[in-house]
């Protein structure tokens, strides 16, 4: 196999063959195992395998080390990786996790470029900040954070590609995210092995901003765009945290109010609460592609979108709880 920077598929597929024999190991052999013991708040039954996310996004990140040492968004998913993983064994405190995440997102902030523009800076580190929770909050069902990083790195990868002819960085981060989740996803969503925990979740979700903030750099998305891409994630997990606020419940306590949590306990199966997910994501992907008109029709269907959703979950609020 060439193992040069040519060969965009090479890199990949190592990081690819390494997860699956880490996860195998992981899920039948080792004995560093984190177990997750089942409540009344959670969607599965006795103990469920978690912290499989390390030995996802470990390799991913320093076989892209080894390629391109220069690029620092692996270091802070390796980084992220390591703080999800020591939360999964230990139950770190709320402000220790905060402070690591937004020392991250300023990191990676400032490596992209926007210190010299204060008010996007200040609005995408609170977005970016929100957004590795909240896609943290997301993942509690088989398949479901797991297929929507899937569609969206395919897409953010798909456009970076179209725009790079040579071998770059966009190409390890778009192959290898694809191959590696698509080896986390036999063994959490077919086997229902395992999931990835804080330790996956965190470091995904940074992966996939990775990808979107490269896509607003190079003009081929705006924000509103990047924003109806996710706009079901963005919906379920914002609505469900207003609501608990409303409600003055206690934000930081584990619950069961998202409405992909409410439909599991209404006996929808995991695969298809993810699929039907998966599917709004990737109508909002085709959606975001043609929304190139004009600024104007940019936000008439970005606000056309989150209306629509909006008005899902309130006609659902009551469903399930």
């Amino acid at each position: 196999m060439d193992l040069s920077l040519n060969n965009p598929f090479a890199w990949p597929l190592v990081a690819a063959s390494l997860v699956l024999l880490i996860l195998w190991w992981y899920a039948y052999r080792s004995p560093l195992r984190v177990h997750d013991q089942a409540t009344e708040r959670s969607l599965h039954q006795g103990d469920a395998l978690t912290g499989a996310g390390l030995f996802l996004f470990v390799p991913w990140s320093l076989i892209g080390l080894y390629q391109y040492p220069l690029f620092v968004p692996f270091y802070l998913v390796l980084i992220l990786s390591l703080l999800g993983f020591w939360d999964d064994r230990r139950d770190l405190s709320f402000k220790l996790r905060l402070v690591v995440q937004l020392l991250v997102a300023v990191g990676l902030l400032f490596y992209l470029g926007f210190n010299n523009q204060i008010w996007l800076l200040l609005f995408l580190m609170v977005a970016l900040l929100w957004w590795l929770n909240l896609f943290n909050f997301m993942d509690g069902a088989n398949g479901l954070a797991g297929l929507h990083a899937l569609i969206t790195v395919g897409f953010y990868g798909w456009l970076l590609l179209e725009k790079f002819s040579q071998v770059t960085v966009f190409h390890y981060l778009f192959l290898a995210t694809l191959l590696v989740l698509l080896v986390y996803l036999f063994f959490n969503l077919i086997l229902r092995k395992l999931f990835m925990g804080d330790s996956g979740s965190l470091p995904m979700a940074l992966v996939v901003a990775v990808m979107a903030l490269y896509s607003y750099i190079y003009g081929l998305l705006s924000l509103s765009q990047i924003a109806v891409i996710h706009a079901v994630f963005i919906v379920d997990a914002t609505m469900t945290l207003l609501q608990r606020m409303v409600n003055s419940e206690n934000l930081t306590q584990a619950h069961a109010t998202h409405l992909y949590q409410r439909l599991i306990k209404q006996h929808w199966s995991h695969p298809s609460v993810a699929l039907i997910y998966a599917s709004v994501t990737l109508a909002c992907c085709g959606l975001a592609w043609v929304m190139s008109w004009s600024e104007i029709s940019d936000w008439l269907l970005f606000f056309a979108v989150y209306l629509l959703l909006l008005g899902i979950f309130m006609k659902t609020y009551r469903y399930g709880r």
